[in-house]
């Protein structure tokens, strides 16, 4: 791992735990075992490091999870699904990583708000090529599939964000699960 890496690493590690604000560059720069001068090598702040980590972990994280459901040589919803119910990579004390710095962030700042919603827009776009190939393969019908996709991604980061209350990956199980019965509806 080079040293950028690893500062974005622990960068994202304490923002996600911390929250941003709650979070100094001198808890990250003690964390990574760095000066600033490091830091500033590559950042001219707090801020440009956290953009840059919405797009190294957050950006990265969700295409490359929601993306592998384009592969499937099978039924896309039961892939979706798969991925959905894999709870490996959820962490249901600090919840979402992209709705936790969308609630915290977004509307405090242009920039972040515009990083988050690409992120946002990538995930509804991936669902949405999903369910267009679901759709295209006679496995649901519906009349606006770009409507459905932003409803699931808004499911599943509400299903995430209530399991994050209680602290409880059931709760995310069980309200994953009527999303499913709920596209299970719309199988022709």
């Amino acid at each position: 791992m080079t040293t950028k890496e690893k500062l974005l690493q622990v960068t994202f590690d304490e923002i996600y735990e911390n929250g941003y604000y709650a979070t100094s560059v001198d808890k990250i720069l003690k964390k990574a075992n760095m000066n600033k001068g490091s830091m500033y090598h590559y950042f001219k702040g707090k801020k440009e490091l956290v953009l840059a980590v919405i797009d190294a972990h957050v950006y990265q994280y969700i295409d490359k999870k929601y993306s592998s459901i384009l592969n499937t040589k099978e039924n896309y919803i039961d892939a979706m699904f798969r991925v959905l119910k894999d709870r490996e990579t959820f962490n249901f004390t600090c919840g979402c990583r992209l709705n936790s710095l969308v609630q915290e962030l977004s509307h405090q700042d242009i920039d972040f708000k515009i990083a988050l919603e690409k992120v946002y827009y990538r995930f509804e776009e991936i669902l949405e090529e999903v369910l267009v190939h679901a759709h295209k393969k006679g496995e649901i019908e519906h009349p606006n599939i770009k409507l459905l996709s932003v409803f699931v991604v808004a499911s599943i980061e509400g299903c995430l964000s209530t399991a994050k209350k209680s602290q409880d990956g059931i709760i995310y199980t069980d309200c994953i699960s009527q999303l499913e019965d709920y596209i299970n509806k719309l199988k022709k």
